[in-house]
């Protein structure tokens, strides 16, 4: 064999060592590569996981938030019949609410895993929050002027007969006023008035006792300050709601007012027992 024959042999070699060499390189600038796009996209799918579980957190204090929306509900039924038929709108809302949530459900099981899908879903998610907003703010406004038409209701019960749940007691009254307001600085539901006493009362839908205690001390011991003319007159107070639980009742009896509320046909009544005795405040 000639030595020609050898280095023709020993370059080609050489040449598949340098092929391989440049072959094997190239593999593993691929392979980082690829590595560095499978990074990208555990990323990408990291992130999309985190803003779902932000979503998923707002829906559940949209949740929360509905659930004492219909504790205000079920309140409200309790102490007026007549807004039974904007009750059951306010549940008819719910009812669809939840239906689209059940279908978001249903769309995240489907979706889960695949980076499309769960952009997907994100939006639609963003969509059906946004939604859901603004349902539950009809909701609250629903709410805020359904208790203006109680309160409303139950002022207007209770103004128009003070005369005759009063005189039994010979508290004849000459003047009777609802709203009577000092501008900016306070305001009177009831003032009835005669000749040496007058007759401050506080309406409300439902009666609780932080109310009472309100009235108490904020309203009652500001009135002759707000409203001088009463300055020498002697002064009664009560309180009505068209809802008045017995141990909310006693309570305020205790505090010597009158309570007012509504009787089983719809009328007017005092709840207090025979034997009280109302507080003269100063």
């Amino acid at each position: 064999m000639t030595n020609s024959t050898q280095e023709t042999r020993i370059d080609r070699i050489e040449r598949y060592l340098e092929e391989f060499t440049k072959g094997m390189l190239e593999l593993k600038e691929s392979q980082l590569k690829t590595d560095a796009q499978q990074n990208r996209t555990d990323a990408q799918i990291l992130e999309l996981k985190e803003s779902q579980l932000k979503t998923d957190a707002q829906i559940l204090e949209l949740k929360e938030s509905q659930l004492k929306t219909d504790a205000q509900i079920l309140g409200l039924k309790e102490s007026q019949l007549k807004t039974d038929a904007q009750i059951l709108e306010l549940k008819e809302s719910q009812l669809k609410t939840d239906a689209q949530q059940n279908r978001t459900d249903a769309q995240q099981n489907r979706t889960d895993g695949q980076i499309l899908g769960l952009k997907e879903y994100h939006e639609q998610t963003e969509e059906l929050l946004r939604e859901t907003i603004k349902d539950f703010r009809v909701t609250q406004k629903a709410l805020g002027d359904l208790g203006l038409v109680q309160g409303e209701v139950a002022e207007d019960l209770f103004y128009r007969n003070v005369k005759g749940l009063f005189s039994p007691l010979d508290l004849q009254f000459e003047r009777i006023r609802r709203n009577v307001k000092v501008k900016g600085r306070g305001e009177y539901d009831i003032v009835a008035d005669d000749k040496g006493r007058v007759l401050v009362i506080e309406v409300k839908n439902k009666l609780d006792r932080r109310m009472v205690d309100e009235f108490m001390q904020k309203k009652l011991p500001r009135f002759k300050i707000l409203l001088p003319e009463y300055q020498d007159r002697k002064m009664l107070a009560g309180i009505g709601a068209l809802v008045v639980k017995d141990d909310v009742g006693r309570y305020a009896e205790k505090a010597g007012l009158f309570v007012l509320t509504q009787s089983s046909d719809g009328g007017a009544s005092l709840w207090n027992r025979k034997d009280f005795r109302p507080k003269e405040f100063a």
